[in-house]
């Protein structure tokens, strides 16, 4: 069995690839920091804009960048906030380094000594959105201007990952996100921006999967106000960072890409629980897919964790206190959610026992894709099959652990054989496009905390090649490697 925890800090790619394939039943220590912890080699800088910089957070604890901050700081990191409100790509340029005798109150990146740099900005600062009436600052009138803020978004945000790397800085980049009065033209804008830096050599975080409404806006209880997410907004935001992301990083783990080899586990009897992943931090949007070729009717992967509730509370925003209602999640109840083949279909059953079922036969002697995605704030499951969706059922989970080739219960009949490959596991919701994305082959990597190809021989290690030390855990019983 592999070690059921994740170390905190590696600065060794040679011992975080021994950490990722040692043996035995017991937990692995974790590797504390090593040298000075206040130097440039632990220092993330945020630089963006006001999201970022905590507007909406109503609590006054920084937004997602101080929820990051308390995630991190335990395991050794410094978090530094150089955000500013209003910046897009053009403003925030001249704050990248003073140029002579620094501007007062400038938060520039350069003198925080960063050895990291988390770049966020959003599309809304850039001015994609269509012009109002009487509106002509920071918006468009035409497609062809709105193709325009789109490329220079794209290529400002490209400049500024080649300036950090130019001053040995490591950047991370934050996806494109909400915004309250996006259309579809603005959500259709950011889906294509996301899925571009989705392609980058850069390691990247998906907030727009942890706070779509499923049409680019915030969703409802989670904003404060049409620009920004309120308190429990940014909380949701936070949790699609990969909490192993920088240690990873500092290990020399490369952006990850997609296996060509031709290899795949089998299941065949033996244990309900052939492959786990227990998340070390708390989760809230998610998305496990997998390619599955079955024999026959039976569970094929599940989730076990809690059902969400949530509390309404009333607070005063803004200058004009403006009442704001903000949804605070908290556990309800244990769960356990799977993906079968039932009737020869792939099927969702959710945590009320509702069901989602392709048209598509899945027991047709070819692989199948699976993507399961689930948006905890605004409460949905979204089942899609070959990169089309099956359909949806409501509900808010927080998992503990996933599971695949069976249901993680003997109760739990797994199908006579059942052969998986590609199997992944994100911290935010995928949309439909980045499931199309994912079933014709393209690997998106922002906020993917596991990636287990499942194509490697050993008989010890299953192969993480997600940009995070996280540990799937394998019982053999009933598994092999095998090739077409």
């Amino acid at each position: 069995m592999f070690a059921t925890f994740i170390t905190q800090r590696l600065h060794s790619f040679v011992l975080a690839l021994l950490l990722l394939g040692v043996g035995g039943a017991g937990a692995v220590a974790s590797a504390q920091p090593t040298g000075d912890t206040g130097g440039r080699d632990t220092r993330i800088v945020f630089f963006g804009s006001s999201v970022p910089n905590g507007t909406g957070d109503e609590t006054r604890q920084e937004g997602y960048t101080g929820r990051v901050r308390q995630l991190l700081e335990p395991a050794g990191w410094e978090v530094v906030n150089r955000s500013r409100g209003g910046d897009n790509t053009v403003s925030i340029a001249s704050r990248f380094e003073p140029e002579g005798t620094p501007e007062p109150n400038t938060p520039y990146l350069m003198t925080a000594d960063a050895g990291y740099a988390v770049l966020a900005l959003s599309l809304g600062n850039e001015g994609i959105m269509a012009c109002a009436p009487g509106q002509s600052r920071r918006c468009t009138t035409t497609r062809d201007e709105a193709d325009r803020i789109y490329e220079q978004f794209a290529t400002g945000l490209w400049t500024l990952v080649e300036r950090t790397r130019a001053e040995s800085i490591v950047p991370i980049v934050t996806l494109a996100y909400a915004r309250s009065d996006f259309t579809e033209r603005e959500y259709a804008y950011t889906r294509r921006m996301n899925l571009l830096i989705n392609s980058w050599d850069v390691p990247s975080v998906n907030l727009l999967g942890a706070i779509d409404d499923g049409g680019g806006r915030w969703a409802e209880g989670f904003v404060a106000d049409p620009l920004h997410p309120n308190s429990a907004g940014h909380t949701e935001m936070a949790h699609a960072f990969v909490p192993t992301l920088f240690d990873a990083l500092a290990a020399g783990k490369p952006t990850p890409v997609r296996s060509t080899d031709p290899g795949f586990i089998r299941v065949s009897g033996g244990s309900p629980t052939p492959l786990s992943f227990s998340p070390q931090h708390p989760l809230r949007s998610f998305a496990v897919s997998f390619l599955i070729r079955a024999t026959g009717d039976g569970t094929v992967a599940g989730v076990s964790g809690q059902t969400l509730g949530h509390r309404v509370t009333t607070s005063a925003y803004g200058r004009q206190r403006q009442p704001i209602d903000i949804y605070n999640l908290s556990p309800s109840g244990q769960t356990r959610v799977a993906v079968s083949v039932s009737g020869g279909r792939l099927t969702y059953t959710a945590s009320s026992g509702e069901t989602v079922r392709s048209s598509a036969g899945a027991t047709d002697g070819g692989w199948h894709h699976v993507v399961l995605s689930h948006y905890a704030a605004r409460g949905e499951t979204v089942l899609f099959v070959d990169g089309a969706r099956a359909g949806a059922v409501s509900e808010r989970l927080q998992p503990e652990r996933f599971v695949l080739g069976g249901g993680g219960r003997v109760a739990d009949e797994a199908p006579p054989q059942a052969d998986f490959k590609d199997w992944m596991i994100h911290r935010a919701g995928l949309n439909p496009d980045e499931a199309a994305a994912l079933h014709a082959g393209t690997l998106v990597q922002a906020s993917l905390e596991v990636y287990a190809s499942l194509s490697g021989s050993s008989d010890t290690a299953i192969e993480n090649r997600a940009q995070s030390l996280s540990v799937v855990t394998i019982d053999r019983a009933g598994v092999t490697h095998t090739e077409e």
